[in-house]
């Protein structure tokens, strides 16, 4: 569609940042949106930008840590059998364990900036964007969606979000 016709206004309804005028929206799962621009905020890094998208998976693992630790009692608490199912459950949906891996996987299969040390006021509005991009793709998220996704990337890029998308178990919403 074209500019100004409300897209970016819908995928903010979509994702829960807005609330529709009419209506109602029922959002169940994960929801990421990848908006077209990252603001890079107070000398915030890449690695800050990682560690806050990896947090989902190391609260899971660290619920299946403990779940693990109160059932490995010699006389474990009532329900710790069930705490520890629905920790290990949790943690095998999202593939908690490959969480950073495959967030730098999206990193060097998007040509983004790898270094977390770097600030992100440092990089460019593109490398801003695409290391924001593989940082959603990494993540086990429900529903992505995306504002203007192909904007920033080259032909390899865009091979590789494609790919990714294609491969993608949840659902997706593109706005172009």
């Amino acid at each position: 569609g074209e500019n100004g016709r409300g897209k970016s206004t819908l995928l903010d309804v979509l994702a829960g940042r807005l609330e529709p005028d009419e209506g109602t929206v029922t959002r169940v799962g994960t929801i990421a949106l990848v908006e077209q621009a990252l603001e890079s905020g107070q000398r915030r890094t890449v690695g800050e930008l990682i560690h806050r998208a990896v947090g989902r998976a190391q609260r899971v693992l660290a619920r299946l840590d403990a779940a693990a630790d109160a059932l490995a009692q010699a006389e474990p608490e009532p329900g710790a059998a069930d705490s520890y199912a629905a920790a290990l459950e949790e943690a095998t949906r999202i593939d908690a364990w490959d969480a950073e891996r495959r967030i730098d996987l999206a990193l060097a299969g998007l040509d983004a900036c790898t270094d977390r040390s770097r600030r992100l006021d440092s990089l460019s509005v593109g490398q801003r964007y695409r290391v924001r991009l593989a940082v959603l793709l990494g993540s086990r998220t429900d529903l992505l969606l995306f504002d203007e996704p192909t904007n920033h990337l080259d032909a390899a890029g865009l091979d590789f979000l494609t790919a990714h998308l294609r491969e993608h178990p949840g659902g997706v919403i593109l706005v172009t």
